[in-house]
C-alpha cells in the first residue's frame, strides 16, 4: 500500500516538472529578441543620438552600420537598440566602442533575404568632468564668478 502511494506521488511530481519545463520553453521561444540594452542613464545623461533605422525587403540580406561619436569631454552612458518589427528577428550587435567609450559602432542586419529591419537606436552620454565643477546642484557654465550654493 505504501509503495503505490510513493509511485503515485513520484508520477505527480514528474507531471508537474514536465509542465513547468514546457512553460519555460514556450516563454524563452516567445521572448527571444536581439534588442540591446547596455548601460544606464543618470540625471546627467543626455540623448546624443536617436533615430529610427529602417530597411525594406530586398533580394539580398540588408545590413547597415551606425557610428555615433561624442564630443571630446563626453563618454557614452547607455546604448539602447530596440527591434520594432513584429517578429523581432533582426540582428543588432555592437561592433566596436560602447559604454565608457567616446564612440560606438552598431551593426544592423535583416534576418533573411526578402526581409527588412526596423530598429530604434538611442545613445546617451554625459560629461565626466562636469561633476568636478559643482557641489550637488546643476552646473551653470555661463558664469565667470563662483557661486555659493
Amino acid at each position: 500500500m505504501k509503495s503505490t502511494f510513493i509511485r503515485k506521488q513520484n508520477c505527480d511530481q514528474v507531471k508537474m516538472y514536465s509542465k513547468l519545463l514546457l512553460v519555460l520553453a514556450l516563454y524563452f521561444a516567445v521572448a527571444e529578441s536581439n534588442d540591446i540594452h547596455l548601460g544606464y542613464t543618470s540625471a546627467r545623461s543626455k540623448r546624443i543620438y536617436s533615430e529610427l533605422k529602417e530597411a525594406g525587403p530586398a533580394i539580398w540580406k540588408r545590413s547597415d552600420e551606425v557610428e555615433v561619436n561624442t564630443t571630446y569631454n563626453e563618454v557614452i552612458d547607455a546604448v539602447y537598440v530596440t527591434d520594432l518589427r513584429e517578429d523581432h528577428d533582426g540582428e543588432a550587435y555592437i561592433k566596436s566602442g560602447g559604454v565608457g567609450m567616446q564612440s560606438v559602432v552598431i551593426a544592423l542586419k535583416s534576418p533573411t533575404i526578402f526581409r527588412g529591419y526596423k530598429f530604434q537606436i538611442d545613445v546617451y552620454a554625459s560629461n565626466q568632468n562636469e561633476r568636478y565643477f559643482h557641489k550637488g546642484g546643476g552646473y551653470n557654465g555661463d558664469t565667470q564668478y563662483a557661486r555659493k550654493w
